[in-house]
């Protein structure tokens, strides 16, 4: 994977007059990508009595280098009396400069006042992005932003600037503040040490912490006493330190470019795919790998057992990845075995009819049809299917295969998969509640979606919630679940919702893996679900969270509903499918 540019800018301690002198002079020399400044000089009675601004008073004084610099504003919790007005004057011309940004002072001890003083920044149309200063020598850093967040309604314009510690002698758990809106990482001068050639260096406890942080989508800033003096080597340093990173495969960085983005979930049943989407899923390596050992497994003990030709059959074929292994399978075990290749999808129908002319050299019967009523008089001894989804039966796998094993399998048909279980946990994530909240709909967080999870803090282990067992002979039940779940936080957070994952047994023996404990290594077909709720949940640490889903159906229509209960309740989400629900 190519090295990702790290950007790194500069927080100058020292008295600048002028903010363009200082990009033009010292920010460029030392090879900073952009500045954090003061945007005034003169104090707070000076502004409130002119009213305005002079030039004189100002640091930033015009728009020329808008794009390299953030703001940083006087003091938010001061005891003056028009800290409101002033603040807000300040805002408003870092607005009309157009600033990448305002920083705050850091978060005191009158925290109402503070949130009260930042909603009426936030609320206004042409506010800038603020960048709320927490800094965690503050052994209440996270409680406070937690409290100012609420107070602004989780607004989208909040981000986090957060100053490590220099003082920390161990690596600190970053783990929640991951799943914070950061944007910004300051590090602090005394945080460096000198090697033995007199370049700065971060202790090992440190490097810890800013390697960690280097994988998120995030700049770093030094505080510097003189920009002259050693600034640059400190950058140059970082830079080295990012590119020392161990480089990711080929899969996980083409994962990488999914990492929180949310995909509402396939609907392969009512949609026809494309073309595309089926050739993504099938350069999962991993995946396939594994369904090729259970095939083989499969036939291995099948022919032992019938000692005639065997019947495999691979039900919604696809574009066909699961006949060409069940092709490599047999002929592996140089067994006698008729494929079948059974698909609802017209256009992939040409694919798999051009494939076995090419490819297969007209060893597999294809057949178009739905798996759920199709009729054969030739019956099948293993069945296989790739219909499982992110939660394992989103995308009701258990309706399309109890069809399937009804209709098209002998008594004594092998089902791969033969098992799959869905599991939840609790989930804090600013970024996947504020993306979920911009989709557009009248119930924007009533929708489960599939995504890369990465800026997130899992709370507590996931745990099973339901399970489906597949195979002969059918034992007409319905698949209609319902499961209550209790987890215990890890650590004082927010919860903002549920993430989904699966895990499958293929044949006895051979497993598939999305949950973070136990996930197969290098596969990638599947993201987790992310279920959101409404309204964020505040827990302590140790703290009961308790977890309802549903998985209910009507009709043609199959759905989830969800509630998470703390010492408050986020309420039942998707009720009756009003919002999300999987056609048939």
């Amino acid at each position: 994977m190519p090295f990702k540019r790290i950007s790194i800018g500069a927080e100058p301690l020292q008295t600048v007059d002028d903010a363009d002198a200082f990009v033009a002079g010292d920010m460029v020399r030392e090879g900073a990508d952009f500045a954090i400044l003061p945007i005034i000089r003169c104090n707070e009675e000076e502004v409130m009595n002119w009213g305005h601004f002079e030039p004189e008073d100002l640091v930033i004084k015009s728009a020329d280098n808008s794009y390299c610099l953030l703001g940083a504003t006087s003091s938010w919790d001061s005891d003056y009396e028009y800290t409101e007005t002033v603040v807000g004057i300040q805002a408003e011309y870092a607005g009309y400069t157009g600033l990448k940004g305002v920083v705050t002072s850091a978060i005191g001890n009158k925290v109402p006042a503070f949130g009260r003083l930042l909603y009426s920044i936030l609320a206004k149309e042409s506010s800038p992005k603020v960048y709320v200063r927490v800094c965690l020598s503050d052994e209440n850093a996270w409680q406070k932003w937690n409290r100012v967040r609420v107070m602004c309604n989780h607004s989208p314009q909040l981000q986090v600037l957060l100053e490590l510690d220099p003082s920390t002698e161990k690596a600190v758990d970053m783990k929640q503040w991951m799943a914070e809106p950061v944007h910004i990482v300051v590090l602090p001068e005394s945080m460096f040490t000198k090697n033995a050639g007199g370049y700065p260096v971060l202790p090992r406890q440190h490097q810890a912490t800013v390697a960690a942080w280097m994988d998120y989508d995030i700049a770093f800033v030094i505080q510097t006493t003189d920009a002259g003096s050693g600034l640059g080597d400190r950058i140059r340093y970082l830079r080295h330190l990012g590119q020392s990173q161990p480089e990711r495969s080929v899969q996980n960085s083409a994962s990488d470019e999914y990492r929180d983005i949310l995909q509402v979930p396939l609907q392969p049943l009512m949609d026809h795919l494309e073309s595309a989407t089926y050739e993504t899923f099938e350069q999962d390596e991993p995946k396939y790998a594994h369904y090729e050992e259970a095939m083989v497994r499969a036939i291995g003990d099948v022919a032992a057992r019938l000692k005639r030709r065997i019947v495999l059959m691979v039900v919604g074929a696809g574009r066909g990845p699961l006949v060409s292994r069940a092709l490599r399978a047999a002929r592996r075990l140089e067994a006698d075995v008729h494929v079948i290749a059974l698909e609802k999808n017209p256009n992939a129908m040409v694919e798999l009819q051009r494939k076995n002319a090419t490819l297969w050299l007209n060893k597999v019967e294809v057949i178009y049809g739905d798996m759920r009523n199709k009729q054969f008089v030739e019956k099948a001894d293993i069945l296989v299917s790739e219909l499982l989804g992110s939660f394992g039966d989103n995308e009701l796998s258990p309706e399309c295969l109890d069809g399937a094993l009804e209709n098209l399998a002998t008594n004594e048909c092998v089902c791969i998969p033969r098992r799959y279980t869905a599991y939840v946990a609790p989930l804090s994530s600013s970024m996947l509640f504020r993306r979920a909240r911009k989709h557009t709909g009248s119930f924007k967080l009533e929708t489960p979606y599939v995504v890369n999870i990465h800026a997130a803090h899992i709370l507590d282990d996931a745990q099973p919630v339901w399970k489906f067992r597949h195979g002969r002979p059918v034992v007409p039940t319905p698949n209609e679940r319902t499961s209550s779940t209790v987890f215990t936080a890890r650590s004082e957070s927010i919860v903002h919702g549920l993430a989904g994952f699966f895990d499958a047994e293929l044949y006895p023996g051979v497993e598939l893996s999305i949950c973070p404990a136990t996930h197969t290594p290098d596969m990638h077909s599947w993201f987790p679900m992310y279920f959101p709720i409404q309204r964020p949940l505040t827990v302590d640490a140790g703290a009961e969270i308790s977890v309802h889903m549903w998985r209910r159906s009507s009709g043609a229509k199959t759905w989830y509903e969800w509630c998470i209960d703390t010492s408050d309740s986020s309420g039942i989400h998707n009720v009756n499918g009003h919002e999300f629900w999987i056609g048939q």
